[in-house]
């Protein structure tokens, strides 16, 4: 069966109540399911999303990680109609999870974050029909086949190549098609006496990996992903270092600062969040960043040569950037947990929303809303109805905004919180 990716986000008082460390979720949906496509600008309770009434339901799957020192997959089916989900299995990706570290060595002293222990987003993803999951604990990434909406095999578990593993980022088909990717198809017309006829078949596009590991200097990896195995191989490159002090604790990092997503453009470069450049140390006065590194279309490899880094200003010094999603125009929608909006951790309303635009070139700030939340962490564009919502973990809450664009022109309108 082939499946189209969809996203998902739940807010932080869900996995509160279910007393597991999850990290994040992701979903496998069929193309061939039927969901209502909601009417534009209803972004608030009134915005219908099921179907509520189904003849045939298709089923998609819902995969969370329990990030526990003997790190496990939970698999669920849920129905694409009305959104049911049903647990179906638990599978060990053969790592150990782990949980950042809540001080920084130098008398800034926060909780270690229990609904989200690894500060981060993307610690588990799907592409094509594999999965990969992070192993904080162990410092490496578990791949998985996806056989059917509440069945996933492990294949292998990969080395990080760096400390403290919590972001992934896969781009389909992002390297060119080499003619080791061609094989022969070959089958004898059934007709008397007829001769074999062969073909040539692609293979499907092997897929670029990129991880992001949190720990010590900060660094990011990449690996070439077979679509058909869900096996890696290591590209060949160094592992990118992040810069960010090696601070004591280094591994753990410093979770307010620590590096929080890594992710593809639309033009197949690589993103990086920053909370706080140059690592605990810093915070809470320092500046975080969007960093984005030009990749080699060729090998899908890159170095700090091809990086663009954009400091982010939040109105308290540092905004903590967390993460990003894109909308159908390829503008970046970012996400500050708090000092966007003159205030620092814990303070109220000091959460907020970033429209950047030419982000591979020249990274503008082209508009920006209060999320009226604090530490507002995670954030998913629909294109359906240009809806943006971000959940707000101090708040545990959702903010829900309607993107404009008019023209050349974008604008960010809170709609409800």
């Amino acid at each position: 069966m082939k499946f189209a990716i969809a996203a998902a986000v739940i807010a932080s008082a869900v996995l509160t109540e279910a007393r597991l460390s999850m990290q994040s979720v992701g979903t496998k949906t069929p193309k061939s399911s039927k969901r209502s496509k909601g009417k534009s600008g209803k972004c608030g309770k009134s915005g219908k999303v099921f179907n509520s009434q189904c003849d045939d339901a298709d089923y998609s799957s819902v995969y969370t990680m329990t990030n526990q020192r003997d790190n496990e997959i939970l698999v669920y089916s849920r129905n694409t109609c009305d959104g049911t989900l049903t647990f179906e299995a638990t599978v060990a990706t053969s790592g150990e999870g782990s949980i950042l570290s809540g001080s920084n060595g130098d008398g800034a002293d926060l909780p270690a974050p229990i609904d989200d222990p690894l500060a981060s987003t993307g610690s588990i993803i799907t592409a094509s029909d594999c999965l990969l999951a992070v192993n904080a604990g162990s410092d490496d990434i578990s791949t998985f086949h996806i056989v059917s909406p509440a069945e996933i095999e492990l294949v292998d578990t990969y080395s990080s190549d760096g400390d403290f593993p919590v972001s992934l980022a896969e781009r389909e088909g992002m390297l060119e098609l080499s003619l080791e990717c061609i094989y022969l198809s070959c089958y004898r017309v059934h007709v008397p006496n007829s001769l074999i006829v062969c073909v040539c078949v692609p293979c499907y596009p092997i897929g670029l990996v990129y991880v992001l590991n949190a720990g010590g200097n900060g660094s990011m990896q990449g690996f070439n992903l077979t679509p058909e195995t869900c096996e890696l191989t290591p590209i060949d490159q160094d592992p990118i270092e992040l810069d960010q002090g090696n601070v004591t604790p280094s591994d753990p990092a410093f979770f307010p600062a620590s590096p929080a997503q890594i992710g593809f453009t639309p033009e197949g470069n690589i993103v990086v969040t920053i909370k706080v450049n140059g690592g605990g140390q810093n915070f809470p006065s320092g500046e975080g960043s969007l960093n984005v590194y030009s990749i080699n279309p060729e090998n899908g490899t890159t170095t700090n040569e091809f990086l663009t880094q954009t400091n982010v200003n939040g109105a308290a010094g540092s905004s903590v950037p967390f993460s990003f999603d894109f909308d159908d125009k390829g503008n970046l929608l970012l996400v500050e947990a708090f000092g966007a909006s003159g205030g620092g951790p814990g303070q109220p309303n000091a959460g907020a929303v970033s429209v950047y635009s030419d982000i591979d070139v020249a990274p503008m700030d082209v508009a920006a809303d209060n999320t009226t939340q604090t530490t507002s962490c995670w954030i998913v564009y629909n294109p359906k109805n240009s809806c943006v919502y971000t959940t707000n973990n101090g708040g545990s809450s959702i903010s829900a905004f309607l993107l404009k664009k008019k023209k050349k022109k974008v604008e960010l309108e809170l709609i409800d919180a």
